[in-house]
C-alpha cells in the first residue's frame, strides 16, 4: 500500500512538473539564469526527470505512433548532417536544441493519455500566453521598446511573439466551449491575447490572429449559442483594435500589410529567400547542414548591423530543406503530412481546432524559422495525444 500511495505521488508530481513547463513556453526566453540558460529549460529538465522515475517506477513507455517515428527520423538525420555541414558549430548546437524538442514530445506523449489531461495542457498554454500578454503590457506602459514602437515579452522578437500569442487563440475558444465560470475567463484570455498581439505591430501575427478565428465557425455546430455570440463579438474586438484601439504606430505598420505583400520584400525576406534557392541546387540531396544557413547565405547578404544577429531563412520549410535537404525534408513533410491525417480522423470539435492550429502554424512559419522552437514541437505532440484517446471520451461540451 505504501508503495501504491507513494507511485501515485511520483505521478501526481510529473504531471504536475509537465503543467508548468508547458506553461512557461510562451514566456520561454524573459527569465534568463545564470550559465546562458532559461528557467523553461530548467523546468523542462525537471519535467523529463520526473517522468522518466514514473516510466522507470512503471516499466513501460508508450508505444511510438508513426509521426513520433518520423520526427525521431528527421532528427536522426540532422545530426548526420554534422559530417557534411559547412557550420559544424552550428550544426552541433541545432541538433542538441532538437533532440531536446524530441524528448519533450515523447515525454507527452508518455504522459497525456486521457482528455482532462489534454485539456490540462492546453489550459496550460493559454494561462502562458496570458503571462506573457502582461509582461508585453508591462514593457509597453513603461515604454520599452523591443524594436520602434513594437512590443513583446522580455527577451522575444515581436514576429515570434506574435505567432506565440495566435496559436493560443483556437486553444482559449475551445477550452470556453465547455461553458461556465471557465469558460468565460478564456474568453477573457483572448481579449487580453488580442490587446497583446496588437502591440508587436507584426502584420504577420494580426493575419494568424485572424485566421485562428477561424475555428468557432468551424465549429459553430457544436458550440452553444453564447459560445457563438462570444465568438463574433471578441472577433469584432480584433478588428477594432485593428483599426482603432491599438497605438497608432502599430496600426499605422498594420495597414502596410497590402503594399507589403505586393509591391515589397517583405523587411527583405523574400531576398533571403531567393538566396537560399540558389544555394539549394548544388546541395540539393543532403543538404548544408542543420543549422548553417547563417553562414551559406554570408557571403552574398553579409551579417545584419545589429550585433549578435545574424540571417536565417526566415521560413522554416525553405530552412529544412536547404540546410537538410531532400532527405531532411522529406521526413518533416511526411511527418506534418501524417499530422494532417490524425486531425481529419478526429471528432468535429477535435477536427476544427486542430486544423486551424495548424493552419495558422503552416501561416507564421512561412515567415519564421520555427522547426527548432517549441511551440511548434508542442503543437505535434498535442496532436498525436488527441489522436489516440478513446473514441468514447467526451468532447468539449461534455
Amino acid at each position: 500500500m505504501t508503495g501504491d500511495i507513494r507511485s501515485w505521488w511520483v505521478s501526481k508530481a510529473a504531471w504536475a512538473a509537465l503543467c508548468i513547463f508547458v506553461f512557461s513556453i510562451p514566456w520561454e526566453k524573459s527569465i534568463q539564469l545564470p550559465g546562458a540558460t532559461t528557467l523553461s529549460h530548467m523546468l523542462g529538465v525537471v519535467a523529463f526527470g520526473a517522468a522518466a522515475a514514473v516510466a522507470w517506477r512503471r516499466g513501460s513507455v508508450r508505444r511510438p505512433n508513426l509521426a513520433l517515428v518520423l520526427a525521431g527520423m528527421f532528427v536522426v538525420w540532422a545530426a548526420l548532417t554534422w559530417i557534411w555541414s559547412i557550420d559544424r558549430h552550428a550544426t552541433v548546437a541545432r541538433v542538441t536544441t532538437l533532440v531536446e524538442l524530441l524528448a519533450m514530445t515523447v515525454l507527452i506523449w508518455d504522459c497525456c493519455r486521457d482528455k482532462s489531461r489534454q485539456r490540462q495542457l492546453m489550459q496550460a498554454y493559454v494561462l502562458g500566453a496570458v503571462a506573457a500578454s502582461a509582461s508585453a503590457y508591462f514593457r509597453y506602459f513603461n515604454d520599452m521598446q523591443t524594436y520602434w514602437r513594437r512590443y513583446a515579452a522580455a527577451g522575444f522578437d515581436p514576429n515570434d511573439f506574435g505567432l506565440i500569442l495566435a496559436i493560443s487563440i483556437p486553444l482559449a475558444l475551445y477550452l470556453a466551449m465547455r461553458g461556465g465560470l471557465a469558460g468565460w475567463l478564456n474568453r477573457l484570455a483572448v481579449v487580453v491575447i488580442i490587446g497583446a498581439v496588437l502591440l508587436t505591430a507584426s502584420r504577420m501575427a494580426m493575419v494568424t490572429t485572424f485566421a485562428a478565428f477561424a475555428f468557432p465557425f468551424l465549429a459553430w455546430k457544436q458550440a452553444g449559442w453564447s459560445h457563438r455570440a462570444a465568438s463574433v463579438l471578441l472577433l469584432a474586438v480584433m478588428v477594432l483594435g485593428v483599426f482603432r484601439f491599438a497605438p497608432a504606430p502599430a496600426r499605422q505598420r498594420l495597414s502596410t500589410i497590402t503594399t507589403e505583400l505586393t509591391k515589397g520584400t517583405l523587411h527583405n525576406r523574400t531576398t533571403i529567400w531567393k538566396t537560399g534557392l540558389k544555394i539549394f541546387p548544388r546541395h540539393a540531396v543532403a543538404g548544408i547542414g542543420a543549422g548553417a544557413y547563417p553562414e551559406a547565405v554570408k557571403p552574398v547578404l553579409g551579417v545584419p548591423g545589429v550585433p549578435g544577429h545574424f540571417y536565417v531563412a526566415h521560413n522554416t520549410f525553405l530552412s529544412v530543406l536547404v540546410e537538410c535537404g531532400a532527405v531532411g525534408f522529406a521526413f518533416y513533410g511526411l511527418m506534418l503530412s501524417v499530422a494532417a491525417f490524425y486531425i481529419w480522423t478526429m471528432q468535429p470539435a477535435e477536427r476544427a481546432l486542430w486544423a486551424v492550429i495548424l493552419a495558422v502554424w503552416a501561416i507564421g512559419v512561412s515567415t519564421l524559422t520555427w522547426e527548432q522552437y517549441k511551440p511548434s514541437w508542442l503543437i505535434l505532440a498535442l496532436i498525436m495525444t488527441e489522436w489516440a484517446l478513446p473514441w468514447r471520451q467526451a468532447g468539449p461540451n461534455e
